[in-house]
């Protein structure tokens, strides 16, 4: 599948005439778009001027582009401009997950809610048995926030196979939260949900290529070529 190849659009000219505000947008329902090369379906634009003229960008944007940038009215180099938004995006979406977790579990307040609550100001992410406990009770309350919201602990063979254990139902719940890679990875392990489709990388193979040697001594012999012709030509000498 072809990806898209995203460029600054022409409006924007050289990006270093730009300068951020430093406002951080979080859109839970992942809703938003990039106002330099148009990438859409963003949880995470960040505000950015030129005057009278305003801009939200994405974060590859960011990492692309040398942005200008001061704090406390002293000028930034592009680096440390982009560590500065890196730490205002993690206090960002830890205060988003953290708001509507208490949301959740005020409409629905019970045991094992609570759990999910503490052990997400504990780890910051959430171990698959306890997304599936709060993404079922986000539905029920009827809660609109896309469960990508949320990051997923699946590294470790112990979070791998909580999330195997789950009912299907609930995997399919956990498995819109994750990233293509914990999919592939899970998927390799078996347990992908039944209704899903795993994207894999194709393989590309070499051609079969038949080689005859001259004024064969024997019937003529065909073999698949071998990637080093020094060892191939060594073998029939």
């Amino acid at each position: 599948m072809a990806r898209n190849r995203y460029t600054l659009c022409e409006h924007v000219g050289n990006p270093q005439d730009w300068t951020y505000t430093w406002q951080v947008n979080d859109d839970v329902t992942l809703g938003s778009s990039c106002g330099f090369c148009r990438r859409d379906t963003l949880r995470l634009t960040y505000e950015v001027t030129r005057g009278e003229e305003v801009a939200w960008i994405c974060q590859n944007c960011i990492a692309r582009y040398p942005i200008g940038a001061t704090l406390d009215g002293e000028p930034m180099e592009p680096k440390a401009a982009r560590a500065y938004a890196h730490g205002l995006t993690a206090r960002l979406k830890q205060t988003t997950c953290q708001d509507i977790l208490r949301r959740v579990q005020a409409a629905s307040p019970d045991a094992e809610l609570e759990e999910v609550v503490i052990y997400f100001d504990r780890n910051l992410q959430l171990s698959p048995l306890r997304a599936a406990r709060l993404f079922s009770t986000m539905l029920r309350v009827g809660e609109q926030i896309n469960a990508r919201v949320f990051e997923v602990q699946t590294r470790s063979n112990a979070h791998q196979q909580e999330f195997g254990s789950l009912s299907e139902a609930d995997r399919s719940l956990v498995w819109i939260a994750l990233s293509p890679q914990q999919r592939r990875r899970l998927a390799s392990l078996g347990f992908a949900p039944a209704d899903t489709l795993v994207h894999r990388t194709q393989v590309r193979r070499l051609p079969r290529v038949e080689v005859q040697l001259a004024a064969p001594r024997k019937a003529p012999l065909t073999e698949t070529a071998s990637p080093d012709p020094a060892l191939k030509t060594s073998r029939y000498q």
